[in-house]
């Protein structure tokens, strides 16, 4: 992946940060983390409004309950491991 740099520099090429997105329900309280293909299926059939409400302004099916709620969604990185 790294070619002739990972061969001949010695020093081992870090992995890359993980991203997940964070869904904190409005109705049931509980906040998920969900990977890629997860957050894609979730995030399908859902509207945000983020002018017209204040704190929860993205209307989507929650993956925790399986309801249709008000959530907020936020962006969580980990950082890459250290080998």
């Amino acid at each position: 992946m790294h070619g002739k740099r990972a061969l001949y520099s010695g020093v081992r090429p870090t992995t890359p940060a993980h991203a997940s997105l964070r869904v904190e329900c409005g109705r049931c309280g509980e906040t998920r983390l969900l990977g890629a293909r997860q957050a894609l299926r979730t995030l399908t059939p859902s509207v945000h409004l983020p002018v017209l409400r204040a704190r929860h302004f993205s209307l989507l099916r929650c993956p925790t309950c399986r309801r249709v709620s008000w959530v907020r969604l936020g962006l969580h990185l980990r950082p890459a491991a250290q080998s």
